[in-house]
């Protein structure tokens, strides 16, 4: 039976899935499009040491830790810090014209969740950023610019279309009405004035929904997910194959519209009818995965 490797506490998700259907070729060109901690990366070099792989993560962090991973120092790697969906400008740096296949695992990293400096989570203390990268040459807008600066109607359609926030309308007047009397800088600040806006108790934290919605205003996840799998499409060579493992039904439902587009132009195969998700033993070993789709699609010709 497989066994789910652990790369730096850092448990990669749906492993023996990704190898199975990236199906990678020997001396294959791949692109890893969301680095993190680097545990898909290494399981694609143990099982096929002789590819080349270009590695990408936003975060500055990420890239640096990877690099210090002596596993990595003498693998055909080229590591970029710079958001996927700028792949094609690389490619063309690197002179590649297509790859062999892409890896895309999406939202935000363990490391990213469990640094609390970071705001990305509703159970710490921190200053209200959200950023993937920090870095100010990649983006300055940050969840607390839009919490303080965005009009009620603004934040309704973000909490509402990006969170899937029923109570959207109530929690983005709240927002406004606070923060005419002081302004709203923490997490733990945002979280209270989530939380007076339920009056039951939930099994799931109130926050959750509107500080994913942040995450995906702050970032334009969505956006460029859609630029990212339209660019590795039609990068992709024939055979080569695309894997995407998405967390929540936003990132699922534009994962697959397009490939039902591409599908339907007679060039691509879907090789998942349906999205792929953890077997049980996985979810216990690693909790994350627990929300996890995966969906795969090939290059006919």
């Amino acid at each position: 039976m497989f066994s789910y490797l652990k790369v730096e506490k850092h448990i990669p998700v749906m492993s023996a899935e990704v190898l199975n259907y990236l199906d990678m070729k020997k001396n294959g060109i791949y692109l890893d499009c969301t680095l993190g901690s680097g545990g898909h990366l290494q399981i694609m070099l143990e099982r096929c040491p002789e590819i080349k792989i270009i590695a990408f993560d936003q975060d500055q962090e990420a890239i640096k830790r990877c690099q210090q991973n002596p596993f990595f120092a003498s693998k055909k790697i080229t590591f970029i810090n710079d958001n996927f969906v700028n792949f094609p400008h690389y490619l063309t740096e690197l002179n590649i014209s297509q790859a062999d296949g892409f890896l895309f695992d999406l939202g935000v990293s363990s490391e990213q969740l469990n640094d609390a400096s970071r705001g990305f989570s509703y159970r710490q203390e921190a200053p209200l950023d959200m950023r993937m990268s920090t870095e100010s040459t990649h983006s300055t807008l940050t969840a607390q610019k839009i919490i303080n600066n965005c009009s009620c109607q603004k934040l309704t359609e973000i909490f509402r279309e990006y969170g899937e926030e029923k109570k959207a309308k109530k929690i983005a007047w709240r927002i406004c009405q606070v923060r005419k009397k002081e302004k709203i800088t923490t997490t733990q600040q945002l979280v209270s004035i989530v939380v007076s806006c339920f009056s039951q108790k939930s099994k799931k934290h109130p926050a959750r929904r509107v500080f994913q919605a942040l995450r995906i205003a702050v970032n334009q996840e969505l956006i460029n997910l859609s630029r990212g799998l339209e660019n590795a499409l039609q990068k992709l060579k024939n055979d080569g194959r695309i894997v995407v493992i998405s967390y929540h039904s936003l990132e699922d439902r534009i994962v697959k519209q397009i490939f039902k587009k591409y599908s339907e132009l007679g060039y691509y195969q879907i090789l998942t009818k349906k999205p792929l998700t953890p077997a049980g033993e996985e979810i216990v070993i690693n909790h994350r995965a627990r929300s996890a789709k995966m969906r795969v699609i090939t290059r006919q010709k």
